[in-house]
């Protein structure tokens, strides 16, 4: 999902699909799997009852974590990039990476725990 959302940012900012652009994409799924697999495991080992309270469990136990560990980190390795003069690092770097970080923290901590709590009426 989050390798299709960057296809969409690739398009809104214009950043044609080569191989720099390629070993992002690549990169991204890397990503993702390491923002979410420590929410999917939280949830799996969570003593709670029910996916509802799993699933908050698993928030509250390694959300923080995962926004001041893995987000926060990057994004401050991937500040440096805005300031670089070469348009390489501007476009297939900083804003890629940028959009990685942020959709695999959206996908992460929004989406895949609506994803596994069940639905209001379930």
């Amino acid at each position: 999902m989050i390798t299709a959302d960057m296809f969409g940012l690739m398009y809104l900012w214009g950043i044609t699909l080569n191989a720099v652009s390629l070993v992002n994409l690549v990169m991204s799924v890397g990503i993702s799997v390491e923002f979410s697999s420590h929410i999917v495991k939280s949830f799996t080992k969570s003593k709670a009852v029910g996916r509802m309270d799993k699933s908050y469990d698993a928030l509250v136990r390694t959300g923080p974590s995962v926004l001041s560990g893995i987000t926060l980190t990057k994004f401050v390795g991937i500040v440096v990039l805005a300031f670089a003069k070469s348009q390489i690092f501007e476009i297939f770097y900083f804003r890629m990476y940028l959009g990685i970080v942020i959709l695999g923290a959206l996908h992460s901590l929004v989406f895949l725990p609506a994803s596994i709590s069940p639905s209001p009426e379930g």
